[in-house]
């Protein structure tokens, strides 16, 4: 299968979430010694909780706060995140599958063999891969964007489509996919996305002044049951997932920007 080289992949998570450990905190110090001769610089922040209780007086609404933790190398352009329930690696230097895979492996591993941490069971996987599409000189999206995928034009010829939208969601052979189409948003990575370690990052880029389009696309599968986490398991379900997104973005585009991406 062909690399796309020239595609434009601005950033790209791969995610794998098992049941809570408690107390994760003491085991940070251990997973860096075995990942910090590539991810060295650690990040920690803390995210609210919200939460709903059942009780006499009624539902109750409580917000706590968790703490998750970043490690990335010395560029800043690869790193690990880290949380109570979930191990993630996320890039803006994607290089192909294959590579990604490889790092994810490590960091699973690393993490996996930290003596007394007691992970053997995963409850979900995913994949995201976000693209900012931007039309070089004397082209349009269109040109490279297949009409299927393109905010539907106006009724009106006294219209212009400024700003629009097409989500949709799908079942797939082994999870569910959604795919965001996103023409000339207000921002150039989704809002959920855009979190303090982001942009401590510099991840974010500046917005285009010319006509764009974010394509998305994440692809996960969930467990209704804990699934033992072995990671040849973890590697082969990813990759299934990557091969799925793959093809969904290759039918986004046309055969001019599938000559363009090589």
């Amino acid at each position: 299968m062909a690399v796309l080289k020239n595609a434009p992949l601005i950033y790209t998570l791969g995610m794998i979430q098992f049941p809570r450990v408690p107390g994760i905190e003491r085991f940070i110090d251990p997973f860096l010694d075995k990942i910090r001769n590539q991810y060295p610089l650690v990040d920690e922040i803390k995210v609210p909780i919200f939460n709903a209780d059942f009780s006499p007086q009624g539902i109750q609404i409580g917000q706590s706060e968790s703490k998750l933790w970043q490690f990335m190398c010395v560029d800043r352009k690869w790193g690990f995140i880290l949380t109570e329930q979930a191990l993630c690696l996320h890039t803006v230097e994607y290089l192909d599958f294959p590579h990604f895979a490889k790092r994810f492996q490590n960091g699973l591993e690393a993490l996996l063999q930290i003596p007394g941490i007691a992970i053997e069971w995963m409850t979900a996987l995913g994949v995201r891969y976000v693209n900012l599409m931007i039309a070089k000189a004397n082209y349009s999206l269109k040109d490279y964007l297949d009409s299927w995928v393109l905010p539907v034009e106006p009724p009106h010829s006294k219209l212009s489509l400024v700003e629009g939208a097409y989500v949709v969601r799908y079942k797939t052979d082994v999870g569910e996919l959604r795919l965001q189409s996103l023409l000339n948003p207000q921002y150039t990575l989704p809002p959920e996305l855009q979190s303090q370690l982001i942009v401590k990052n510099e991840w974010i880029a500046s917005r285009p002044t010319t006509d764009f389009a974010l394509i998305d696309i994440d692809h996960y599968m969930t467990f209704s049951q804990p699934v033992s986490m072995k990671t040849k398991d973890v590697l082969k379900r990813l990759k299934d997932l990557r091969s799925i997104s793959r093809d969904v973005f290759m039918s986004v585009g046309t055969e001019f920007a599938h000559k363009a991406w090589r």
